[in-house]
């Protein structure tokens, strides 16, 4: 049976709509029918929205010195106030914002692209290679997230390649958990047992029948690892072990704010704003999506 849509004004016109549009329509009402998860959403967008076009929205260039108004308050001419080198806060934030985010993505994929053909090889396989591979997960999951991320920067140096890839790093274990209890949960499921038994090799059941019934949980994780790499690449800018000059992000702006905490609040207080808003709101549509994805609470 066909699905329909109804368009008003007089006119019901029908659209055939395929299942998937159906189920993604469904899904999206389900999700932002909850104002909270909404409100987070419209916050990383507008977030992403004017860290992208920044280049349009800063009212001055970045890089821009104003000596004479060195660490100063908001104002009419600076909305945010300067930095230490006089250049304008908001300006700085919003193309710091292209750092901050652009790394946490990169991190988080870098993290998915280590741990999840870990996670699909040792909950398909089990035995012994799950035995191996679990144990290096838990390896690295028993060193302090922020103290490994260290080690890794400190071994390789201090560049945004080296940050991400560190944060990637210690991104793997938990992806490569979630990805193997998701193939452990489908991998004796009818569907693949009929795979299997009608001599479908093992990489293509893996790849073409278990991997996508295994992203849901890999989905909630996706919304919550970015919002933890913002937090990450902040603690490491912050040590200055993260994002070098001339490049800045919002951990750098917050380190450089810490020292002139006494003389104005906005040049430490914006920076930690900015963090703390999109993290909260990444979190919330990690829940949002969390529980519109939960089976037992979709007919709550």
């Amino acid at each position: 049976m066909k699905n329909t849509l109804d368009i008003g004004n007089g006119l019901s016109q029908k659209l055939f709509l395929s299942p998937r549009t159906v189920r993604f329509k469904k899904f999206a009402n389900r999700l932002f029918s909850n104002p909270v998860t909404l409100t987070g959403a419209i916050i990383i967008f507008v977030m992403v929205f004017v860290s992208a076009f920044a280049f349009l929205i800063a009212p001055y260039d970045p890089l821009e010195l104003h000596i004479k108004d060195r660490v100063q308050g908001p104002s009419s001419t600076y909305w945010l106030g300067t930095d230490e080198a006089g250049r304008d806060l908001l300006s700085n934030l919003l193309y710091a914002g292209r750092i901050s985010l652009s790394a946490a993505v990169a991190a988080e994929g870098a993290g998915i692209l280590f741990g999840l053909p870990f996670g699909l090889v040792a909950g398909f396989w089990r035995g012994k290679v799950d035995d191996v591979i679990m144990r290096f997960m838990d390896g690295l999951l028993a060193f302090p997230t922020v103290l490994l991320a260290l080690t890794i920067v400190g071994l390789f140096g201090s560049s945004l390649r080296n940050l991400i890839l560190a944060i990637g790093i210690t991104f793997m274990p938990v992806v490569a958990r979630i990805v193997r209890a998701s193939v452990i949960q489908e991998r004796d499921k009818d569907y693949v047992l009929a795979a299997n038994a009608l001599g479908a090799p093992s990489w293509r059941i893996v790849v073409r029948h278990i991997l996508p019934n295994s992203f849901a949980p890999l989905i909630v994780q996706i919304s919550l690892g970015i919002a933890f790499a913002i937090l990450l690449e902040a603690s490491l800018s912050f040590l200055g072990l993260g994002v070098q000059p001339p490049r800045t992000s919002w951990g750098v702006l917050l380190a450089e704010g810490y020292g002139y905490i006494t003389r104005t609040f906005s040049y430490v207080t914006f920076p930690g704003l900015f963090i703390f808003v999109t993290v909260w709101a990444l979190n919330v549509l990690g829940d949002g999506i969390r529980d519109t994805l939960d089976p037992r609470l979709r007919g709550s």
